[in-house]
């Protein structure tokens, strides 16, 4: 299915299901600005521009997990927080070539070619990979922390939106960066609105 079509049938499930994910989600993000993101580094992958032309992010209110129903508990960024997270993939690259850790991070832990389109409250990243090659286009999970450098999540944006709609709709299963699954469900806390929420299922 085309991402536009994915991301419409997803908006009607959250504003039915989970208001409080869907009202996180923000108006379409200026044009100019997004396909400027990458500040000429390279080309914006189509899939984070139709993103960008729906919502500019799910985060309306800066609080933790807001609108974070792709697991495991990744808000989606807008144009502001994707160009802030490529300009700290650059550094960070930078810094490694400086310091002459190239080999342990570039690749693994950041990339100049990596575009961070999600972060979640413990600061790891799901990132579009625009790297040329057979994984052009990916999303890859990274996050040092638990072990994670660059696992490929999804073929695509539109693979990893195509999935969380399936899984939500089901309440099936998806498999996070370290191979953990994790089981969306709705929880509805009687001092805001239902909400997704992921819960983790070992072995």
């Amino acid at each position: 299915m085309e991402l536009r079509s994915i991301l419409a049938d997803l908006d009607l499930w959250l504003a039915e299901h989970a208001p409080g994910d869907h009202r996180q989600l923000m108006p379409p993000a200026d044009p100019e600005r997004a396909a400027a993101l990458a500040a000429g580094r390279f080309p914006v992958h189509e899939d984070v521009l139709v993103w960008l032309s729906v919502h500019d992010g799910s985060q309306r209110d800066p609080v933790p997990a807001a609108g974070a129903f792709v697991p495991h508990d990744f808000p989606l960024l807008g144009v502001s927080g994707m160009a802030q997270g490529l300009a700290d993939m650059v550094e960070e690259v930078e810094r490694a070539v400086e310091d002459g850790d190239e080999e342990f991070i570039v690749g693994l832990e950041a990339d100049e070619r990596w575009l961070p389109v999600a972060m979640n409250h413990t600061g790891g990243r799901l990132v579009v990979d625009h790297r040329p090659g057979g994984d052009y286009g990916s999303v890859l999970e990274v996050d040092p922390s638990v072990g994670v450098n660059g696992v490929k999540r999804w073929d695509s944006l539109s693979h990893m939106f195509g999935a969380v709609l399936e899984a939500l709709r089901t309440g099936s299963a998806l498999v996070t960066g370290s191979g953990v699954k994790t089981v969306p469900r709705v929880e509805e806390p009687g001092d805001a609105l239902p909400h997704v929420v992921w819960d983790l299922r070992f072995g």
